[in-house]
């Protein structure tokens, strides 16, 4: 199917998951966040909302409730940084992943099993860990073709 969409339904799983994506970023409000947290999708931003969920977790926090919370804000920060769209393939757990520019010739980021990670090694570092990676392709794109832009594309 189209996009990497793979279900039932007009727009199927991955048109769900774009319709939702509000939804579980709200779930985020839960997270013991700093007052005044930006949550603008910055590189700045990935650590303190790691810690945050971390957090939220030894205070007795239920991880299933926020994963595809994370996942989006991770994706959503991925795609600003790289260029990109989301895709519904089957991943693990059925999660939606992030598909990057193809300049940047890497494979799908599996962003809900990022966060399985960090939440699982609770170091505090593999959101900005993860994210970095996609900043260097991003400054070597940019030194290649100074007008290189990530796009985040809408695909549906």
């Amino acid at each position: 199917m189209a996009g990497g969409d793979q279900g039932p339904g007009a727009g199927g799983f991955l048109g769900g998951w774009l319709d939702e994506i509000v939804v579980e970023l709200s779930k985020l409000g839960a997270l013991p966040l700093p007052e005044g947290f930006a949550d603008d999708y910055s590189p700045g931003t990935l650590p303190v909302l790691e810690a945050a969920a971390i957090a939220y977790l030894e205070q007795g926090g239920n991880a299933d409730l926020l994963v595809r919370g994370l996942g989006a804000y991770l994706g959503e920060a991925v795609l600003r940084t790289a260029g990109g769209h989301w895709e519904w393939s089957g991943y693990q757990e059925g999660d939606p992943v992030v598909v990057v520019d193809p300049v940047h010739k890497a494979g799908p980021v599996d962003v809900c099993g990022i966060v399985r990670r960090a939440l699982d090694e609770a170091t505090g570092e593999v959101f900005a860990e993860e994210h970095g990676w996609m900043e260097i392709a991003a400054a070597a794109q940019m030194g290649k073709d100074p007008s290189w832009r990530p796009v985040r594309v809408k695909v549906r």
